[in-house]
């Protein structure tokens, strides 16, 4: 199932990439977004920067059809490999993700990009869950968790940017 989302900044390409890739910023999102745990790091991998972040999560939301499947928490492991600056700025990542000991798996691509004075911060995402017969059915339920967590996670970045954190 498909999960397209993205939010506009008044900032900088630059700007916006220094948000995303900051340590405690993404912290900051793990708290926002309920996570019971986590563990956030940025490195570099010759000329991409990679941010994982692992978050352990109460499954309090998780439909029943697919309670056993996960458990009282889930743990999420994304991480972003951003490639280097585009000669206006803009930039791309390659984006993956699962939810550790479970059939659900995300990937696709991020991207941050200069339109008319603002920044767009987009990401077009791929999730799957590999149950025969009813990971459709759960999908969607994936999809819109992950939609809210980006969601706050905007909102923060947003916050950032205009120093409210």
């Amino acid at each position: 199932m498909e999960l397209k989302m993205s939010a506009s900044y008044d900032a900088t390409p630059e700007e916006v990439f220094a948000i995303v890739t900051d340590a405690t910023f993404r912290e900051q999102a793990c708290e926002k977004t309920k996570a019971l745990s986590y563990d956030v790091k940025v490195s570099q991998s010759g000329a991409d920067t990679v941010v994982r972040v692992q978050r352990e999560m109460p499954s309090d939301d998780v439909p029943d059809i697919a309670r056993k499947f996960v458990g009282g928490t889930l743990t999420v492991v994304q991480t972003e490999t951003w490639h280097p600056a585009n000669a206006d700025g803009s930039r791309n990542a390659d984006v993956k993700g699962e939810i550790a000991n479970t059939p659900v798996t995300l990937k696709g691509s991020a991207s941050i990009t200069s339109t008319g004075g603002e920044t767009v911060q987009a990401i077009d995402l791929d999730v799957k869950v590999a149950v025969p017969l009813i990971g459709k059915k759960i999908e969607p339920f994936v999809v819109d968790a992950i939609r809210k967590g980006l969601q706050k996670e905007h909102d923060l970045g947003r916050d950032w940017h205009n120093g409210d954190n």
